[in-house]
């Protein structure tokens, strides 16, 4: 953003030689430079890029990059079509169509490239002046139905009927038994309880032994079983695993789609979320995992559990083996989404249980010996608890992400990760010990004030006079008028006379808006372009909650909106008032 006005420094330093140069320019030239009517002739670029694009579409038919978008050469393509062809998020924006009802939702025709028709597909972006929600839910085999009870606990407290709790979240990464449930909340967009149900499948079906029966009948017998268990332990290491994958391989395929792959089209991009999953390399190191590994696609059902070799990037394992809690993770990718490396504005991170254990009289002859307290420590290091520790000290003093972690501790000895009876008592013993919680109340109205995005009016630019800048916009809702959950939203700010704050404005909630999308226009001042603004939602008294982005500086609003794009924006998107771009103060010159 520059602090002065780019005409006036052209006019002053430019303008005479240019116009000079041009009418000096010789003739003989004009052939290698096509004049301005040409360009004129052309129309505007995107008409003519869409040209380039129909003229060379069935060149393009047989061509795929999952390397570049193929649409504009210059960015790395996210979102797959059923034709094969990945294309960016900018392309997105510049050659799909909004839904009138949802500014962030651009309905998929047809290919653009191919012109392969794509029926009832969408793809839903993050709005510019949001920031990310972030899910983190770690692994933990048979107990990760504990974050699937957290879930529920979630999606009750915020009540919003016919509103899924995933909904809430732009990022979520899982581990392990925490990788399944992301996939299935949001790429195959199940609810909260088919959810639970699959996963119970799932666990039948990980937890098959591979040693023969008679090895585990002698296990029961009080004389042999120290032996008989030792034989369990040699076989498992011989054989590489003590459960069998076969029934579980099947069952994700059934469940996921043999050719279901990271890049498609899927509930997630419709939601306008990211997922993402956890692996452990058998070699050391941290690595993001492509969409495919230079031979062939990466399938969903191909990420958990098993030890598989993918191509010749090595073999991976179950992610929970290094890092069972992903929260950092999560969170480093999800500033990664931002262009402008914005923190998240919110972290949830959901655990599976751990026993409370008192370290400083550490019971039994040999927990004071070396290998005992080598163990502890290896596995301290690599628990959720202390990886959440970790996260949270490294945060910075002014940052304003609010982190949220939920777990279930247990007085005895926690149930083993193969125990599937007790699935349904995770469940519940998870979703009651936070409900009635202040950090779950906390949290929820949070994730309610998050529904409420702030962007600034195009039509009516800010601009500096009398010592401040003059600002014009609106407050909208993520949720559109005539989609599930908005009435009842409305509805229940209404009862609980709800109202946004913004300075010294109060704008109450009134049910005007309950058949049409919720705008609110705002104006307020701001001394600088650093100033923070904060704008709120109170739903209780004496209780207020920023709204998406909150509290944020005129400078980052302008930057996400590209209103000081002075030479156009890299979507082509229109200026609703001809010429418009934000120019802020100048600075006066010193001599």
């Amino acid at each position: 953003m520059h602090l002065f006005d780019c005409h006036q420094v052209f006019r002053e330093l430019y303008e005479a030689d240019c116009s000079h140069a041009s009418a000096v320019f010789r003739p003989r030239f004009k052939g290698f430079i096509p004049p301005a009517e040409i360009f004129q002739a052309l129309g505007p670029s995107l008409d003519w890029h869409r040209q380039q694009l129909s003229r060379h579409k069935d060149f393009l038919k047989s061509i795929r990059s999952r390397d570049t978008c193929l649409s504009c050469i210059r960015r790395r393509p996210q979102y797959g079509f059923p034709c094969g062809h990945l294309i960016c998020q900018n392309c997105v924006r510049v050659f799909y169509p909004q839904r009138d009802a949802d500014p962030w939702e651009y309905r998929l025709e047809a290919c653009h490239i191919c012109s392969e028709p794509t029926p009832g597909l969408s793809i839903h972006l993050t709005p510019d002046t949001s920031r990310l929600r972030v899910l983190s839910i770690d692994g933990g085999g048979i107990r990760g139905s504990a974050p699937i009870g957290f879930l529920k606990a979630i999606q009750d407290e915020i009540g919003i009927p016919g509103y899924k709790v995933q909904r809430n979240f732009d990022v979520k990464v899982g581990t392990s038994s925490g990788a399944l449930s992301v996939i299935s909340l949001d790429i195959l967009g199940w609810s909260v309880d088919d959810c639970m149900s699959h996963l119970k499948m799932f666990a039948k079906e990980s937890f098959v032994h591979r040693c023969p029966d008679f090895l585990r009948m002698l296990c029961r017998l009080p004389f042999v079983s120290s032996v008989a268990r030792l034989l369990q332990l040699v076989y498992a290491l011989l054989v590489d695993s003590k459960y069998a994958a076969d029934g579980l391989e099947q069952l994700l395929q059934d469940t996921y789609g043999s050719d279901r792959c990271l890049t498609d089209l899927s509930t997630a991009t419709a939601m306008g979320t990211h997922v993402g999953v956890t692996l452990t390399k058998a070699r050391d190191d941290y690595r993001h995992l492509e969409s495919d590994d230079g031979q062939k696609l990466v399938k969903w059902w191909e990420v958990y559990f098993v030890p598989k070799r993918i191509g010749d990037l090595g073999v991976f394992q179950d992610g929970g083996l290094a890092v069972n809690n992903p929260a950092c993770i999560a969170v480093r990718e999800a500033i990664s989404l931002c262009s402008d490396a914005t923190e998240p504005s919110i972290v949830v991170s959901l655990g599976t249980g751990s026993t409370v254990q008192d370290e400083h009289n550490p019971s039994g002859m040999l927990s004071s010996k070396f290998p005992s307290r080598l163990w502890r420590a290896l596995w301290r290091q690599t628990g959720s608890r202390t990886t959440w520790d970790h996260l949270l000290s490294h945060q910075r003093v002014d940052s304003n992400t609010k982190f949220f972690r939920f777990d279930v501790e247990f007085l005895g000895k926690e149930p083993l990760l193969d125990e599937v009876s007790k699935m349904d008592h995770m469940q519940r013993t998870a979703r009651d010990a936070a409900t009635g919680t202040s950090d779950l109340r906390k949290l929820c109205r949070h994730l309610r004030a998050e529904l409420f995005l702030f962007a600034l009016d195009e039509q009516s630019l800010p601009y500096f006079a009398n010592g401040g800048y003059h600002c014009t916009g609106h407050i909208t809702c993520r949720l559109r008028a005539q989609t599930p959950g908005y009435k009842a939203f409305i509805n229940q700010l209404c009862e609980r006379a709800a109202s946004f704050q913004v300075g010294a404005q109060i704008l109450q909630v009134t049910r005007e808006s309950m058949e049409e999308d919720l705008s609110y226009r705002v104006h307020f001042v701001v001394p600088s372009l650093s100033s923070l603004i904060p704008i709120t939602l109170t739903e209780e008294a004496g209780e207020r909650f920023d709204v998406s982005g909150s509290p944020f500086t005129l400078e980052w609003l302008v930057q996400r909106q590209e209103l000081d794009a002075g030479f156009g924006t890299s979507d082509h998107r229109k200026r609703k008032l001809p010429g418009g771009t934000f120019i802020p103060r100048a600075k006066r010159a010193r001599f």
